[in-house]
This record gives C-alpha cells, sequence and structure tokens, in this order.
C-alpha cells in the first residue's frame, strides 16, 4: 500500500497526518501534498511540511500545518485518461476525520463527467469503496483494444537467399559445373503465393467510440515476362522452363540465350533474361542483362552488368578497364585489374589489384587464394589464403559498416535522447498546471502565456522526435549494426596489407600467419584463427 495522508483537526489548529508505506508501496509524495493543500486553499509551513514528509518515508507522523481548525472535507478522487482514451485511473484522497466518504455512485459520476461510458470495472470500483487505497492510481475502466491486423505478404516457392556457394573441389578449385546459383523451374510450376491481408475487428474507446483497427498493409505481385497469375490472384505460375530469380521485389523467369562470344560478331548484348556467353567477352564490349551471365571463357576489358549473379568460369583479365556489376553474386577463377560491386558476395581463387567491393562477403580462397593490391571492401567478412604478397604490395581490405552510416546513426540516437528529455522535463510541468485548473485555481496571464510556450515546444519536439525515429529505424533496418566485421587470413598476412573495419584501421607490419583481425576496444586487433 502506498503512503498517504489525512487532514485532521482540533480546536486551534489544522494538522497533516502522514501515513508510512507498506509491503513495498510508494512514499508519499511532497508535490502531491502542496498540490491538495493549495487546492483546499490550506495554509502551511513549507519547512515543518518538508521534513514531516521526509519522516514519513518509513514510519508515521503528524505536523501542523496552521493555528486555525478547518471544517471536515470529504473524501475525494481524481480521474485520469489515458492519451489513447483506452484506459480511465482514479487517485482517492482520504477524507478528513469527521468528513464524508465515497461510494461507487460518486466514482461512477466522476468518471461520467470525464466522458466515461464505457468499460467500467464494476468490481474494482466496489473494491476500492470497500477497501480504501489512497494515493494510488487504480485502473477502474478500460476500452476494448482493436484486433491486430495482419498484413498480406508473398510466399516465395523458391530459393531467395544469395548468400548460397559454390561447390569447392578437394584440391581447392571451384566446381563451376555445380555452382548451387541457378534456380531451376519448369512451366506450369507454382513459384509464389499470395497471403492476403486481414484486418483486425474495430475496439471501442472509454467514451463508446470505435476504435479502428490498423489499416493492413496489401501486397501485390510483381513478375516479369514468362509468368502468369492464377485466376484466382493468389498463386504466381511460371509459363516456361527456366531460371527463376528474385531482383529486389520482382520475379523474374529468364530463359536464356547463348552466344559463342561477345565480340565484333554480337556486339554489345541488352537482353530481359540471363545469358551464356560459352566463350569469351572481349574488350570494349557490354553486356547488361535483368538475370545471369554465365561466361564459360574469360572477360576481358568490357562493362559487364546483370541484375542476377556474374559467374566467369575461367576469370577476368581487365586491363584496367573492366567493370563488373552484379545485383546478386560474383564467381570467379581470379579478378585482375578489375572494378567490380556485387550485391551479394564475391569469391574467387585470386583477386590482384582490383577495386572490389560486395554487400556480403569476400572469399578468396583455393589453391592461391591471395588478395594482393588494390582495395576490397565488404559488408560481411573477408576471408582469404594470403593478404599482400611478398613483394608488400599496398592492399587495404575494409570490412563493417561505413564511418558515414555509423556516425549518423549515433547522431541520430543522441538527438533521440535529447528530445526525449526535453519532453520529459516539460510534461511534469503541464500535469501540474492541469492538476491546478482542474481544482478551480486561476492562472495569471503569464502563467497562461508560458503553459501556451510549453505546449508548443511540446508538439515541436514531439514531431521532430517521431521524424528522427522514422529515419532511424530506416537505417537500422537496413544496416545491421550488430553484424560482427573481421578478415580471416588461413595462410600469411603480409606487410604492406593495411586492414579497415569500420572508423579503425590496422597496417600489417610483419607477416602474420592463420590470423584473424578483429575489431576489439576500438582499434583493429591481430588474433588467432578460429
Amino acid at each position: 500500500m502506498n503512503g498517504y495522508f489525512r487532514i485532521s483537526t482540533t480546536a486551534t489548529s489544522t494538522n497533516l497526518e502522514l501515513f508510512a508505506p507498506k509491503d513495498g508501496g510508494t512514499p508519499v509524495k511532497t508535490g502531491e501534498i502542496i498540490s491538495y493543500l493549495t487546492g483546499k486553499t490550506i495554509p502551511y509551513d513549507a519547512g515543518s511540511l518538508g521534513k514531516a514528509i521526509d519522516v514519513a518515508a518509513t514510519k508515521d507522523t503528524t505536523v501542523t500545518l496552521n493555528m486555525t481548525p478547518c471544517v471536515a472535507i470529504s473524501e475525494s478522487c481524481e480521474v485520469a485518461i489515458s492519451p489513447d482514451k483506452m484506459q480511465a485511473t482514479v487517485r482517492l484522497y482520504c477524507a478528513s476525520v469527521g468528513g464524508k466518504n465515497l461510494d461507487a455512485a460518486d466514482i461512477k459520476s466522476s468518471l461520467a463527467a470525464r466522458g466515461v461510458s464505457y468499460g467500467l470495472k464494476e468490481d474494482v470500483i466496489a473494491d476500492i469503496i470497500a477497501n480504501p487505497r489512497y494515493c494510488e492510481d487504480i485502473l477502474v475502466a478500460e476500452g476494448t483494444a482493436p484486433g491486430e491486423s495482419t498484413d498480406g505478404y508473398i510466399e516465395y516457392l523458391f530459393n531467395t537467399d544469395r548468400r548460397q556457394r559454390p561447390t569447392v573441389l578437394e584440391d581447392g578449385s571451384v566446381d563451376f559445373f555445380h555452382l548451387n546459383v541457378l534456380q531451376v523451374c519448369a512451366a506450369g510450376q507454382e513459384i509464389a503465393k499470395l497471403h492476403p491481408s486481414v484486418r483486425g475487428e474495430d475496439g471501442k474507446a472509454l467514451d463508446g467510440s470505435i476504435v479502428r483497427s490498423r489499416e493492413p498493409k496489401e501486397v501485390k505481385f510483381k513478375y516479369g515476362a514468362n509468368i502468369h497469375v492464377s485466376d484466382d490472384g493468389t498463386t504466381l505460375i511460371s509459363d516456361v522452363d527456366g531460371n527463376v530469380s528474385l531482383v529486389g521485389d520482382q520475379v523474374f523467369v529468364n530463359n536464356s540465350l547463348t552466344f559463342e562470344a561477345v565480340s565484333t560478331a554480337t556486339g554489345n548484348i541488352d537482353f530481359e533474361g540471363s545469358v551464356v556467353i560459352t566463350g569469351n567477352i572481349d574488350t570494349n564490349f557490354e553486356v547488361r542483362v535483368k538475370g545471369d551471365v554465365t561466361v564459360n571463357g574469360v572477360i576481358e576489358g568490357a562493362y559487364v552488368e546483370a541484375g542476377g549473379n556474374i559467374i566467369v568460369a575461367r576469370g577476368v583479365n581487365g586491363m584496367g578497364k573492366a567493370v563488373l556489376k552484379a545485383g546478386g553474386n560474383i564467381i570467379a577463377k581470379y579478378l585482375e585489374n578489375v572494378t567490380a560491386n556485387a550485391g551479394g558476395y564475391i569469391q574467387a581463387e585470386a583477386i590482384m589489384h582490383s577495386n572490389v567491393s560486395a554487400a556480403g562477403d569476400i572469399i578468396v580462397d583455393g589453391r592461391k587464394g591471395m588478395l594482393s593490391g588494390g582495395h576490397a571492401t565488404a559488408g560481411g567478412m573477408i576471408e582469404v589464403k594470403n593478404l599482400g604478397s611478398e613483394m608488400a604490395n599496398d592492399t587495404i581490405v575494409e570490412v563493417g559498416l561505413s564511418p558515414m552510416i555509423k556516425r549518423e546513426i549515433a547522431d541520430l540516437r543522441n538527438q533521440a535522447a535529447e528530445k526525449q528529455k526535453t519532453l520529459d522535463q516539460i510534461m511534469p510541468v503541464l500535469n501540474n498546471m492541469a492538476m491546478k485548473i482542474k481544482s478551480g485555481a486561476v492562472l495569471t496571464d503569464d502563467q497562461k502565456k508560458y503553459v501556451g510556450q510549453l505546449m508548443g515546444v511540446q508538439k515541436t519536439t514531439d514531431e521532430e522526435l517521431a521524424s528522427v525515429m522514422v529515419r532511424l529505424a530506416e537505417l537500422e533496418n537496413a544496416y545491421n549494426v550488430d553484424t560482427p566485421a573481421e578478415v580471416k587470413v588461413k595462410g600469411t598476412a603480409y606487410p604492406g596489407a593495411r586492414v579497415c573495419i569500420s572508423d579503425v584501421s590496422m597496417s600489417v607490419k610483419q607477416p602474420a600467419k592463420y590470423c584473424k583481425f578483429v575489431k576489439l576496444r576500438g582499434d583493429v586487433k591481430l588474433t588467432s584463427y578460429d
């Protein structure tokens, strides 16, 4: 039970009895007592009252407020309505000695005066009349919350995970005949199902008004050619034998084209599906497709862009001109003098003097397993056999969240904390003013102006906080801040290599074998390979 207070009188004085809390209750609050006395226009000595309140935290006590007896004071209650108008609480204040106690009708009348006509807890009201609990917020009415709505969603009936890896043979080479990256489908095969949204039942607020359930999000199929939707609109079906893939939120089924080479005989290629090139892609030619690009030969100084994967069986000799861009993964025997960017992972047996980046991992393994020269950036981890070379080539590898994104997330979190702090300072003042007005106090013009200013600050701060939280959620959803970032070296890390993790870096000074680079206590540290 919370601590509480009661007015008592003698022939010559008005006194305040203070009762200590029991069974873990909260001691009586200074502000609450002062607000009560002010509302009843009972004078008091602030010093004596403060000392008595301190004592009442642990034991019952009595303090004389003034030397004039006051009239009997009836038991009273304050009604508070939650901002969403779904909960009402009452807070009882004890009658003075000889004062009249409330009955259930009085409490219901107070609730009705605040517009509460639905969700009364009759048993709770009866209990607090029989067993009063003072200076405690007691839930006496509750609306019916709206039912939970279920958003529509699409279930894809094929593997959409772009992190699948090709098979690595016992000798360390990659088996390009079993890549595990294509999702084959047959004509007439179901490839996706639409699960429609379901709206929850409406609720009801304390005043009896309807509380609408959340409007669920609707989804629609997005798809390319060679696909149709079933008559009932719930299933996506392939029209052809082909390779099914998900690019963004759009489903494609590609029946691929095959070329012997991309050269003067073919010119540049721009295709909605996938292409297979049995030979080479010559220098200065371009290949742009929505699906996958599979090259059984080599890519020279060409531009290759794919919505899906880029697979190069023999490798890329870029001559400083080749550019590879893949929405999915890039898999090649080797990458040399290449600029490559992958929305998934990059895997090769060697990467030399290239500028490569991957949203996922970068894996350089196999017989050589060499990443030497250039700049490699991965959103996940980088795993190599050898980092750099004995020739001390300048080699930069970078993993983890970029410092720019990291700083923005930290700044947004600080902004949110500051704005919440502002609200925490404003709201008690506004609540106190509201209590004074409720008790019949008349505010001065200056007080009214001050309250208006605070309400303006509150509204602006609420809007700014909401905007900050939306942007923060966008970044935290797009970038997993807690994902561990590391660089693993199975063989040797050579001098000349520099490892960057987020906003810190480390240059390799001495050869290090079978090791791992991690961020530890604000620095890049060299540890043993796990």
